[in-house]
């Protein structure tokens, strides 16, 4: 997994673990309202890069409307 992932899944307070004989981590999970919070973290991370890069695919206009829709249609809140 991506480590900006792993970054936001522990932000969210997942826990991991592994099973020999592998060293990587083979499973995640998360506490009560761990899930909710790392899907509200990726749809905060995904707007705000389309806020932060709007000079490269959009107008600084449309990269708002895009960024706050995405929120709005997921329910994440500032």
């Amino acid at each position: 997994m991506n480590e900006k992932i792993w970054e936001l899944a522990k932000q969210a307070g997942a826990e991991t673990w592994s099973r020999p004989p592998f060293r990587a981590v083979t499973g995640v999970a998360f506490t009560d309202g761990g899930l909710q919070k790392f899907a509200e973290l990726i749809v905060r991370e995904c707007a705000d890069f389309v806020r932060e890069y709007p000079e490269k695919y959009l107008t600084h206009n449309q990269a708002r409307e895009i960024s706050f829709g995405m929120e709005e249609h997921f329910g994440v809140e500032e």
